[in-house]
Parts: structure tokens; C-alpha cells; sequence
């Protein structure tokens, strides 16, 4: 199935091109993005912290893998396929 294509918008044109507004904007976008980057860095030390916590409760490597495990089978479409997968290379190793 093809996705609807958008028309291709020329953003340079629709930017500022006075020199004051540009930078005025720049300046507002490098805030937001600096601000994210900052959430994003407090938010790793909390995971950090937490993954301490839990470090002498469990074993949180193997927690993370199943974890990932998780994840990926609630995005498969076909999970008794990808059980079929695994269980036939699980057989391989």
C-alpha cells in the first residue's frame, strides 16, 4: 500500500529572511532543542538510578532482555510465526 505523498514544501521560502527574525528563531529552536537535551540527560541518570535500586533485587540484564523480547513480539503481526522462528533457531545453536 503506497502512503499519501505530501507536496514537498519549500521551507526555505516560508522562513524568515530578515537577519534579526532568523536568528531570533534559531535562537528559540536551539532553546527547545538544548531543553529536551537536558530532560533526556536527567531522565538517563534516573534510569541509571533505578536500574541501581534493583540491581540487588534482580537480575535486571536478563529483566532488560525480556524486556526487549516483549517489545518486539507486541509489534509482530504474526507472532505464532515469529514462535516458529525462534523455536527453529533456538533448535540451530
Amino acid at each position: 500500500m503506497a502512503k499519501n505523498k505530501t507536496p514537498k514544501i519549500d521551507i526555505a521560502v516560508l522562513q524568515p529572511d530578515e537577519l534579526t527574525a532568523l536568528k531570533a528563531l534559531v535562537q528559540e529552536f536551539i532553546g527547545r532543542v538544548e531543553n529536551l537535551d537536558s530532560q533526556i540527560e536527567g531522565l538517563k541518570v534516573d534510569r541509571r538510578d533505578l536500574v541501581d535500586e534493583y540491581s540487588h533485587k534482580l537480575d535486571v540484564k536478563t529483566l532488560n532482555a525480556a524486556l526487549r523480547i516483549v517489545k518486539i513480539r507486541s509489534k509482530c503481526d504474526y507472532r505464532d510465526t515469529l514462535d516458529m522462528f525462534v523455536e527453529t533457531l533456538s533448535n540451530e545453536e
